[in-house]
């Protein structure tokens, strides 16, 4: 079985560019040598991974109890590795009753469920609210480690978003009846986990 890309990448590096490395260094010493080998792999595996980091990721979901498929939101990146500036939060479903195929959301899903309003964007940062919920405001932001995370504040502490549960209770299609929204987030400070549940 073929490798993924970055270890065919290390295959290359390793087979046809180390030996004639090896013999450019020729004069050095075996300890001067290994350390320069070891210099320039260290480099090209650091610029790979940081090409790899910077792809888009998710950053939180939403389950339901209606059933299990789930709607993820991803971070999206331009090439710049900034926020793009027209959508920052890429949205879509994962219909596991089916296949676990990726689907987009349908138009009245993203303009009155699942949507998200921008209030501003910027390179690094943008803060927005769910179409459906305009009471709380969200952050998209990177974290120590320049991951990008989304925030909101909790009984006046920062909160990271892990994911949201939404209990459904009959009603229809176009209005279901939303007993309860649980967010299951981590205190910024502390790392502990809480649920913070909100009723309609």
């Amino acid at each position: 079985m073929t490798g993924n890309k970055f270890d065919n990448k290390v295959e290359n590096i390793s087979v046809i560019n180390l030996t004639k490395l090896w013999k450019k260094f020729e004069g050095f010493t075996f300890k001067s040598k290994a350390l320069y080998l070891f210099l320039i792999l260290f480099t090209f595996i650091s610029f790979d991974l940081k090409s790899n980091y910077d792809k888009n990721y998710n950053l939180f979901k939403i389950k339901r109890s209606k059933d299990i498929n789930e709607i993820f939101y991803d971070v999206k990146l331009d090439s710049k590795s900034k926020l793009d500036n027209q959508n920052p939060i890429n949205i879509y479903w994962l219909n596991y009753l089916e296949d676990g195929r990726k689907e987009n959301l349908t138009w009245i899903q993203n303009n009155y469920s699942y949507g998200l309003e921008f209030q501003c964007i910027s390179d690094n940062y943008a803060d927005f609210k769910f179409v459906s919920f305009d009471k709380r405001l969200f952050k998209l932001k990177k974290n120590k480690d320049e991951l990008y995370q989304v925030c909101t504040s909790i009984n006046s502490k920062e909160s990271i978003l892990n994911f949201i549960f939404i209990q459904m209770d009959g009603g229809t299609f176009m209005i279901p009846k939303i007993s309860r929204v649980e967010l299951h987030v981590q205190d910024a400070n502390t790392n502990e986990y809480f649920t913070e549940i909100i009723i309609p």
